[in-house]
This record gives structure tokens, C-alpha cells and sequence, in this order.
């Protein structure tokens, strides 16, 4: 098989674990505005397009022509691609009704009220029923393409990773290190950041997104480091935190504490368990250790064609049964206010009862540049 049939394969195969769920809501169809939804269906990569797909495996595309040619170019199969002219929720209404649809679900997270209101004037005959995350339901577990694509995106993030390391001392501005990153992104093969890169040091270690500022490093400090690339669309999320020179000894060993607490997270992601035993494996610890009240965020997120997967209040992480091929991160970190802050991140691979940790980076102990 090519390449394309290959997709065309994978594309099919997901079509029709929508056409399934869209039965099971008692719906004939379901309106995605989406970006990231409609491309996992199509493999198209513009945006502002609306996909509409039917219990039966049809799919009606509308976008405009800017996108023509990267239609024919991307996406393959058998799929109804219309071209907006006027009015977005007429196009759409027409194409409804086209496919003579009588209920029709809509992505409650990406379509506006007025939006709502709006195709449900235009459309008295169909009856229109918010859902949440349908698609997300199947992006959750990875296909082989999809993990092979993390794979490349996370090698992308580390290399660049490693390449900035020396720009890491005293007297370089956080911004400076944060914009090579983003640059060499995109010179190793990647589509750029995943998300707005954080470099933080110092006192601002402590800041859980302290997106790099115009503060210079000191000798001394903790630099937390979060970064992560996106590769043909898929997104990788990695932490690290490194030493600049000999820091305070409670640094230390907050950073020995860290590094103990993710790898218990990390070898409770097992199928079987749920995101909650992967986070309370790590919070445990770090509760024992005295400084539960400075780790406030969850253990982790999916990732994949969004940054954050995983994490919507219709699929929270913790409430998710681990089954295999779902990929997502281990991040506990622990943050002294007005000293300094500590997390490592990893982007694990659910993998039976032995989790693969994609992301390799050194971790064992802290790092002094």
C-alpha cells in the first residue's frame, strides 16, 4: 500500500468510530467546527472550515476557495467539498438539508450562541442537540501513525532542547533563549512551538507559566524550562529544570522530590488504572514530603493534535481509564513562592503494564550549567 491509501486506511477507520457514536446519540449527523477535529477526519489543515459527517460515513466539507488546491493536495477519499459564498450558517443549513438530516448534533465547545440560534431558525425540521468532545472520544487513543508522529515531534523538541543548553548561565535574558528554541523548532523539521515556550528562572521558577521574560539569569538560580514542538500537527510537551551554578539547598531538594513523585506517576500509568491513580501516586509523595500545598495543578494532559487533551470538563484526565496507546504527560512540580519552583514533564506512551516514557531527556538528578 502507498502512503495515501495508508491514510485513507486510518481516515476511514476513525470516520467510522464517529458514524458509530453518532448513532448511539440517536443523531443521523454532526456539525464539527473544530479545526483540530474536522483535520483528524479529513487530514485538511486549514482553518475555518466546518465538516459535517453522517451516521452513514459522509462526510460535506465547506470551506472557501483560498483552501481549492490544499483540499485536492491533503485530502483523500470520497468526500462532498463546497465552497462558501454567502452567508456560513445558510452554506450550512443548505448542505443539512441536502443530506436530508434530521438530527444533528453540534460541538457545544466551538459554536456561538447566536451561531446555535441561528441554524435552528434556518432549520425548523431538524432538531439540533449539543454534545461534548465526540471526536475527542476517539483522538484519545492513538493510532500507529499518530504515535509515530509524537514520536518525531517530541525527537524535534529534544534536539532543539539540546542545542540551547549553552545559552543557559548567567547574564542571558530568558527571551533570548526562548526565541532560539522556537527558531530551531522549525530548523530541525518541526511546524514551530506547540505552545508559548516558558523560561523561568529565579524567582519566577516558581511561576508555573512564566512565558520567558526579559529577565536576565543569575548565578545561582533554578531555569524551568517548558517546551515542546509541533510536528505535522501533533504537539509534544516537555519540562525540565536545570541548576545555573550551586543553588539553595531546599532547591535541591524540592528537584529530588519532583524527580521522585513523577516517576511513581509514571509507573502508575498502566492500563486498567485512571489518570487519577496516576496523580495521586505523585501527590502522594509529595504530601508526605511536606509540600503538598505547593503543587496545585493536575498530574498531566493528552496530547496529540491540541496541546492539551484530556483535560475539557466533559473528559477529565483523572476520571479517564488508561487503555493502550493513549499518550499523555507526567508533570508534578512543586513551587516555593518568592525562591523557586521545580517541575519535570515527560510525555508518556500507555503501553500495557510497562509505560513508555517517549521523552528522554537526562532527569536523574539536577543539572548544574
Amino acid at each position: 500500500m502507498n502512503e495515501t491509501n495508508d491514510l485513507l486506511t486510518l481516515l476511514n477507520k476513525r470516520i467510522a468510530q464517529v458514524g458509530k457514536l453518532i448513532t448511539d446519540q440517536g443523531a443521523d449527523g454532526f456539525l464539527i467546527f473544530n479545526q483540530a477535529n474536522y483535520r483528524y477526519l479529513t487530514n485538511f489543515t486549514g482553518e475555518e472550515a466546518q465538516l459535517i459527517v453522517t451516521n452513514r460515513g459522509d462526510r460535506i466539507l465547506l470551506s472557501d476557495s483560498r483552501f481549492d488546491n490544499q483540499i485536492k493536495a491533503e485530502a483523500p477519499g470520497e468526500m462532498s467539498v463546497v465552497m462558501k459564498r454567502g452567508n456560513q450558517d445558510e452554506e450550512i443549513s443548505r448542505q443539512l438539508q441536502h443530506a436530508n438530516l434530521h438530527k444533528v448534533l453540534v460541538e457545544g465547545e466551538f459554536v456561538s450562541a447566536v451561531e446555535f440560534a441561528n441554524l435552528q431558525k434556518l432549520n425548523p425540521q431538524i432538531e439540533f442537540q449539543i454534545v461534548e468532545e465526540l471526536v475527542e472520544c476517539v483522538r484519545n487513543v492513538k493510532d500507529d501513525l499518530e504515535i509515530a508522529t509524537l514520536r518525531q515531534a517530541i525527537n524535534i523538541s529534544m534536539s532543539s532542547f539540546n542545542e540551547i543548553l549553552p545559552m543557559i548561565k548567567p547574564g542571558e535574558i530568558e527571551r533570548n533563549i526562548g526565541a532560539k528554541l522556537d527558531y530551531l523548532f522549525k530548523l530541525n523539521g518541526g511546524d514551530g512551538p506547540s505552545f508559548a515556550t516558558i523560561i523561568a528562572s529565579g524567582v519566577r521558577s516558581a511561576w508555573a507559566h512564566g512565558v520567558a521574560s526579559d529577565k536576565a539569569i543569575e548565578e545561582g538560580d533554578l531555569v524551568v524550562v517548558d517546551f515542546g514542538a509541533f510536528y505535522h500537527g501533533y504537539a509534544a510537551d516537555i519540562t525540565r529544570t536545570m541548576a545555573v551554578g550551586k543553588v539553595d539547598t531546599e532547591l535541591s531538594k524540592i528537584y529530588n522530590i519532583v524527580y521522585e513523585a513523577q516517576r511513581r506517576g509514571i509507573a502508575a500509568a498502566i492500563v486498567g488504572n485512571h489518570g487519577n491513580d496516576v496523580d495521586r501516586a505523585a501527590r502522594d509523595y509529595i504530601n508526605e514530603q511536606g509540600y503538598g500545598q505547593y503543587f496545585g495543578h493536575g498530574i498531566g494532559h493528552g496530547i496529540g493534535l491540541e496541546i492539551h487533551e484530556l483535560c475539557q470538563p466533559a473528559l477529565p484526565f483523572g476520571k479517564q481509564e488508561l487503555v493502550n496507546n493513549m499518550v499523555h504527560t507526567v508533570e508534578p512540580g512543586i513551587y516555593l513562592p518568592q525562591k523557586g519552583g521545580v517541575r519535570i514533564e515527560d510525555d508518556i506512551l500507555i503501553h500495557g503494564q510497562s509505560p513508555e516514557t517517549l521523552s528522554t531527556l537526562p532527569k536523574a538528578e539536577l543539572i548544574s550549567l
